[in-house]
């Protein structure tokens, strides 16, 4: 008689209520995903886990979650080659990390990261920053919040980088996520809001910016840079 060995499933999908904030654990910590839908209890649901990316990529396009919480190393590679692919999806990733790298963060950040959390945080705090990135808010350390400031301020002193001042918050992110490729109803999943709220804010970029749609408005983007 033969034996096999039991190998942990790729990804699991779960249960869940269609009232509450969804989210998937991407994490190769097997107790975070357990561990993490207890602390949401009543608030969100863990509806999906795994240690791989692409495997959350497939869960992320069945089950639309608000929040997917990630690691740094997962079982087919690093959280940054599938950050992109999650962000267009209209997927918010918060990201749990064990060592604190500013620059590191910056650049993913960069790339559409919504939030970054300790490994030494409990999982009540992980659960809030959860909960506050599913609202469409960013949970960001203050060293990493003063540095951000401190690149936008230089960008306004050379008068490139800062923001448009003929946009409102809002429309800024619009039109942020629509020069990264984002579709309408991606947009209104990542920002919270619903997909006609979204095409009222891309009429009023298009006007205040003088272009007729999105294609015009990524191309004077591009030659902008």
């Amino acid at each position: 008689m033969t034996t096999t060995a039991y190998h942990r499933p790729s990804l699991r999908a779960h249960l869940y209520q269609q009232d509450l904030p969804k989210v998937v654990t991407l994490h190769d910590h097997r107790f975070v995903a357990p561990g993490l839908a207890e602390a949401l209890a009543g608030r969100a649901e863990v509806v999906g886990d795994t240690t791989y990316g692409a495997a959350a990529l497939q869960l992320a396009d069945i089950l639309t979650p608000s929040v997917v919480l990630a690691g740094e190393l997962l079982g087919d590679g690093a959280i940054d080659h599938f950050l992109p692919d999650l962000v267009r999806a209209g997927i918010r990733v918060l990201l749990l990390v064990d060592e604190l790298r500013t620059d590191r963060v910056l650049d993913l950040v960069d790339h559409g990261l919504s939030g970054v959390c300790s490994t030494d945080r409990s999982l009540t705090e992980v659960a809030d920053a959860v909960l506050e990135v599913a609202a469409g808010g960013a949970v960001l350390p203050p060293e990493i919040v003063a540095s951000l400031v401190t690149q936008w301020r230089s960008g306004r002193r050379l008068g490139g980088t800062g923001p448009d001042e003929r946009l409102t918050l809002r429309e800024l992110e619009v039109l942020n996520a629509m020069t990264d490729g984002l579709s309408t109803k991606a947009i209104g999943r990542l920002l919270g809001v619903t997909t006609k709220t979204v095409e009222n804010h891309k009429t009023r970029v298009f006007a205040k910016l003088g272009v007729r749609s999105q294609a015009q408005l990524i191309v004077a983007r591009v030659k902008d840079r």
